[in-house]
């Protein structure tokens, strides 16, 4: 599908908040919200993002600050210009890098590689707080990427450089599967999130889930399958602190879960 084309209308893709607006979708998602899980758009500063990814991801050369804002800026900018996809920008967006680089392992790279910068970067940014990875198994061999999800080309634009990308955590109130399906009726642009691009921005804000005065939303790696097609990965908030973990979702539908959306350029 490509840009403009939606569903067979020009019709807007999300509501004034930043929401995915769900299609006619068969799996189960809520088609209105009452807005009791948010998170809080984290403030930050392109060059803290750069500069902590480069330092908890190990990235070296590349891309300079100034063209990671640009590029990221860009994204935005493509977007508002679409009245189509322009009301995302309303709600909670957040700029990532990741390094150019080929995993043979996708759960090997998330469990020693970036679960464990997303936590250095929690602890730096909020000593007072923990980051806990509750899954205690290995990674290794128990993440596959969901064909349907789109999140293959990440994997492929990380082969041939250092992506820049735009996180947007607005399908709320989504199952699992309602978001895997509302991703394929969306422009080509917009890709699930999983596990990469999820921890990057969680590098770029710390504190996205942090929210003192109400709760935020459970995020699910949505792009990817666990160690069943009813299982999966996600963030959480638990108090203040942050955690990852793996749990059974069984396909269905809960008032605090969300996925995110992903945009390169």
């Amino acid at each position: 599908m490509k840009k403009n084309e939606v569903a067979g209308a020009n019709l807007t893709l999300f509501d004034e908040h930043g929401r995915c607006i769900p299609a006619a979708l068969e799996a189960a998602a809520h088609l209105k919200t009452r807005r009791y899980f948010t998170i809080k758009q984290p403030e930050f500063d392109y060059g803290d993002v750069y500069a902590r990814t480069k330092k908890y991801l190990g990235i070296s050369g590349g891309i300079t600050a100034a063209e990671f804002e640009q590029r990221a800026e860009a994204i935005l900018q493509n977007l508002r210009d679409d009245p189509a996809s322009k009301d995302i920008t309303n709600g909670i967006a957040i700029p990532f890098l990741l390094p150019q680089a080929s995993y043979a392992d996708y759960g090997e790279s998330i469990e020693n590689t970036y679960l464990k910068a997303v936590g250095d970067a929690f602890n730096e940014k909020l000593p007072q707080y923990v980051f806990v990875n509750h899954y205690k198994n290995s990674l290794a061999g128990k993440i596959n990427v969901i064909p349907a999800s789109r999140h293959a080309r990440l994997l492929d634009a990380m082969q041939h450089d250092q992506v820049v990308g735009y996180y947007f955590p607005c399908l709320t109130e989504f199952s699992v599967p309602a978001a895997i399906e509302q991703v394929q009726q969306l422009p080509d642009q917009f890709l699930l999130a999983g596990g990469f691009d999820t921890c990057a921005a969680l590098i770029a804000a710390p504190d996205l889930l942090l929210k003192t005065d109400a709760y935020p939303p459970l995020l699910w790696l949505a792009s990817l399958m666990g160690e069943n097609t009813q299982s999966g990965y996600h963030f959480e908030a638990y108090g203040y602190n942050l955690t990852f973990n793996h749990r059974p979702h069984f396909n269905q539908l809960a008032e605090y879960w969300a996925s995110g959306l992903v945009v390169l350029g």
